[in-house]
């Protein structure tokens, strides 16, 4: 991805269609070479002949092999243009007279437009290739054969410096590279003028291109060389490998629909055609970027990674034409789109990476978001700056919108065993066997010198509160965890990994303050980092208790769990939260239990976001049901409980969305205030229960109905079911 700091230049062009059907196109050409036998290669630095009764009907190129000599002269037109050093270039279907560009020139004493192949047809053939693959470039034939083995050197020359003069060429077709070995600054020439260099890597069997190719290394990536596939899809007994040129080697099919026999000559020409295509599509790439796009791209073959035989592997037009590497939204001063002449400019920043795991957003808004419609159509630039259309609302996630069930079954099946490291008068050190995230002991310090304070440290184990509510919950992680059915009304809490720190107050035998301090982090590597601050009252006797509660909550990056970066993400936010909980025994076994909670959210924003300028965000949830205790064994407990998870209910940001680019290049935008309260809300009907049969058996249930999952009004109704055994033997 480029730096944010950097400019960024937006790669745009014609339609995407020709990837996909090129892509096709050449699976069908796959099946066919598959039916030509391989016999009859010829000797020599030339291309080898198959006998005429093989000769291949390429499905990537047109089938048309009737070869028509047209009478018509030349005509001047302009257009995108691809230097074919070869044979010579007659106007054969599908060579119209006005596919050739003005200015194509013999250095050999010859007719430009004639070919002289002793083959019958070379630079033709070759021509044919890349017009049949890029039907929008325009031929410019410069003559350096009259079809034999060797290629003079000053003529190759004299061609390039004439094609790197001409600014109406961008890709420069040198199929016969091998042939010849140039001055380096002949070939320098089309570099520096930023042409798109590719060269045929040679038919004589050896382990390193040969010719011009070897001038590949010190083109500034603006060179690249090609060697043949035959028709096993393997590469050509006689194709020049890669050897030594890896970094700068693809290969492609040898074969032509308009030439019955094989060669590096006509895998060469489809690599040309396939940077025509890219140089077309997004004309503001320079040249080195479209040979790193082919190389990329390629489909890898022989040993894994760039190797001595088939370089950077077989050339990938499909996948050559989707984005690579990290995507990002432009960024930049927003406008409305009703002023197309007042756009962002092609300057523009670029903003994080569109990965899926940047695009997690808050359950509590998540639905208010996904439900925009200006996100379906996201302007998206890849690595080299192309750009593309997304649908972010489909790649947006909510962190808690899947099942609860698997969670809680995979929590519990762990083994979460605490073993006693220490005892002592007043303190007990614990370990747990189950592990963090990072392989480091999970450890708990429990320090109480008298009856009236307790202190305690947790390493990514949670203190034990004096929540009255939650005791009359069964926990399905370890015994200091909190229930799963609390956490989701908690605007924080949501991390169990880092430091944990409690130190309570026994006041009297009714009443307990706690203080506690948390400095936690998320176990889905997505670098999220929680400070929460807080403190609670505790009120209870033998018939009821309640809990009143209130803290801070700082969030890096974050909003309500949020993934931090991405386009969606903000620089930070601060909650001010509250809850209020409580239980009323309706006997020794049987509880009511409720529970609201009220967070209100201050946002600061991240720079050139989508979202920008939050308001004040207002965020609530409830909770009302059973608890049970002692139902049919004294060591069981159940739950069934109705619940709303946090859910924004106020709050508004501005929304500034990148949907294109302009026919002058610059970004067009969409920008409106939306309202962030999602229109659905949740209800959860969550059962548990648990039961430990022995010290060595344990059983346990989950089940859940949520109605609008994650506020989403269009979610029905979703249930699931966990059930755990565990025990040992």
């Amino acid at each position: 991805m480029r730096n944010p700091s950097s400019a960024t230049v937006i790669r745009r062009g014609g339609p995407l269609s020709f990837a996909v059907q090129l892509g096709r196109r050449s699976r069908l050409l796959c099946l066919c070479l598959l039916l030509a036998p391989v016999a009859g290669f010829g000797q020599g630095g030339g291309d080898r002949e198959l006998p005429a009764e093989t000769q291949v009907q390429s499905a990537s190129e047109s089938t048309t092999t009737t070869q028509t000599t047209a009478t018509t002269a030349p005509v001047s037109v302009g257009g995108f243009g691809v230097a074919v050093l070869d044979t010579g270039v007659e106007p054969v279907a599908p060579i119209t007279p006005e596919v050739m560009l003005p200015g194509s020139a013999s250095f050999v004493g010859r007719n430009p437009l004639v070919d002289y192949a002793e083959q019958g047809t070379h630079g033709t053939a070759v021509a044919q290739i890349i017009r049949t693959l890029s039907p929008g470039s325009r031929i410019l034939s410069l003559q350096t054969s009259t079809g034999s083995r060797s290629i003079s050197a000053s003529a190759a020359a004299q061609a390039l410096r004439t094609a790197a003069a001409d600014p109406s060429i961008r890709v420069i077709n040198h199929s016969n590279a091998a042939l010849a070995i140039v001055p380096g600054e002949a070939i320098l020439a089309a570099a520096l003028a930023d042409q798109v260099i590719v060269m045929g890597s040679g038919n004589d069997r050896l382990p390193n291109p040969n010719g011009d190719a070897r001038h590949a290394p010190g083109l500034g990536g603006k060179g690249i060389i090609v060697g043949g596939l035959g028709p096993d899809g393997e590469l050509l007994g006689f194709s020049n490998r890669a050897g030594g040129y890896a970094q700068y080697y693809v290969v492609a099919t040898g074969a032509s629909a308009f030439a019955d026999y094989w060669g590096t000559s006509f895998a060469t020409p489809r690599v040309s055609a396939l940077a025509a295509q890219l140089r077309q599509r997004w004309p503001a790439l320079k040249a080195e970027e479209i040979t790193d796009i082919i190389k990329r791209s390629a489909t890898d073959m022989g040993a894994p990674g760039v190797d001595n035989k088939y370089g950077w592997g077989r050339i990938n037009a499909a996948r050559a034409f989707l984005p690579l590497g990290a995507l990002a939204t432009p960024t930049g001063t927003s406008t409305t789109e009703s002023t197309d002449k007042d756009t962002t400019s092609k300057e523009d920043t670029v903003d994080e990476e569109l990965s899926l795991r940047r695009l997690k957003v808050g359950t509590p808004l998540h639905a208010a978001l996904v439900s925009q419609p200006v996100l379906r159509q996201v302007l998206a630039l890849d690595r080299y700056g192309r750009d593309f259309n997304l649908d972010l609302s489909k790649m947006t996630s909510a962190v808690d919108i899947r099942g609860r069930a698997r969670q809680v079954a995979q929590s519990w099946r762990r083994n979460t065993d605490r073993t006693l490291l220490d005892v002592g008068s007043g303190y007990q050190v614990s370990s747990f066997a189950r592990a963090d995230s990072t392989g480091a002991p999970r450890l708990h310090l429990d320090v109480s010198p008298d009856e009236i304070v307790r202190y305690q440290l947790g390493y990514s184990v949670r203190p034990e509160t004096g929540h009255a509510a939650l005791s009359w919950i069964p926990h399905f992680d370890d015994g200091a965890g909190g229930a799963n059915v609390w956490r989701r009304m908690l605007a924080g809490g949501s991390h169990d990994e880092g430091f944990h720190s409690l130190t309570s107050y026994r006041l009297n035998q009714m009443v307990q303050l706690d203080v506690s301090l948390t400095d936690t982090h998320d176990n889905d590597e997505l670098d999220q980092g929680n400070q929460q601050w807080a403190s609670a009252l505790h009120l209870q006797n033998d018939t009821f208790g309640a809990s009143l509660e209130g803290g801070l909550l700082t969030e890096e990056g974050s909003l309500y769990g949020s993934a931090p970066g991405g386009a969606l993400g903000v620089a930070s936010a601060e909650t001010r939260y509250f809850r209020v909980s409580g239980y009323r025994r309706i006997n020794d076994h049987v509880a009511v239990l409720a529970a609201l909670s009220g967070a209100l959210t201050e946002v600061t924003e991240a720079r050139d976001k989508l979202l920008d300028d939050f308001s004040d965000l207002t965020a609530q949830s409830w909770l009302v049901g059973f608890g049970a205790k002692g139902i049919f064994s004294k060591n069981d407990g159940a739950s069934l409980t109705v619940s709303q998870p946090l859910k924004v209910t106020d709050g508004s940001a501005d929304l500034d969305v990148p949907y294109g680019v302009g026919a002058d290049g610059r970004v067009l935008r969409h920008q409106e205030r939306i309202g962030l309260a999602p229109s659905g809300s949740e209800t959860s009907l969550e059962i548990t229960y648990r039961i430990k049969w022995s010290k060595s058996l344990e059983l346990g249930a989950y089940g859940a109905m949520r109605y609008e999952a994650g506020h989403n009004p269009q979610l029905g109704l979703r249930s699931e079911l966990a059930t755990v055994v565990r025990g040992t033997f």
